[in-house]
């Protein structure tokens, strides 16, 4: 064989067994799902006009976020955020049960109970996880200056994100979400600047 060639392979077969180990690990961890994380979690999404309901297909979703459903939420990380959005001045719900699948009593690791907007990050592992997993297991597309069908500069709107009350430029999808974070996106669709709330939201006394 070619040692050149096989020079080339040598690296190629180094990463194909971390790779293998890292799988082995997690799925040990986990028991019987590992959960794998995409960068941003990239995954189209609807881009109709809210209300948006949380999806059916809860699995495939997770999927599309590089998340594995779970027969049980985590413990290893636990982090609640608060997701807000508003369009024109009214509040769009963020809708109870985005990344768990009632029916067959299982959760991804980023997930609604209610329709408060507090997301609950419960993972098995230490992971990071993003907001762009978020929108892509509800099925709403996102972007930089995008959000559903709005779309920052066209028809007279703006959109803006705001990370605990102050502006954040870039892609909205790699905001990492951390514990007691209050994430609020905002469209006018008058051409006036957003602004961010005045007040952040109250967790309940349990979070």
């Amino acid at each position: 064989m070619d040692q050149s060639a096989e020079s080339q392979r040598a690296p190629l077969r180094r990463l194909a067994v971390v790779l293998l180990v890292a799988v082995g690990v997690l799925v040990a961890a986990t028991g019987t799902a590992a959960v794998l994380l995409v960068t941003a979690g990239g995954g189209g999404g609807r881009t109709d006009a809210p209300p948006w309901a949380a999806p059916p297909d809860v699995e495939h979703r997770a999927e599309v976020a590089g998340l594995a459903m779970l027969t049980e939420e985590g413990l290893v990380l636990h982090l609640h955020e608060h997701l807000s959005l508003t369009v024109a001045g009214k509040a769009v719900t963020v809708p109870a049960h985005i990344g768990i699948d009632t029916a067959a009593d299982m959760y991804s690791p980023i997930h609604t109970h209610d329709t408060t907007g507090i997301v609950h990050v419960e993972s098995p592992v230490p992971a990071t996880f993003r907001l762009g997993q978020v929108f892509t297991e509800w099925d709403v597309a996102l972007g930089p200056g995008r959000v559903g069908g709005y779309r920052d500069g066209l028809d007279g709107v703006r959109v803006a994100v705001f990370v605990d009350r102050k502006a954040v430029g870039g892609d909205p999808r790699s905001i990492v979400l951390r514990e007691r974070q209050y994430i609020d996106l905002v469209v006018t669709t008058d051409g006036s600047a957003p602004t961010a709330p005045t007040e952040a939201f109250a967790f309940p006394a349990n979070y």
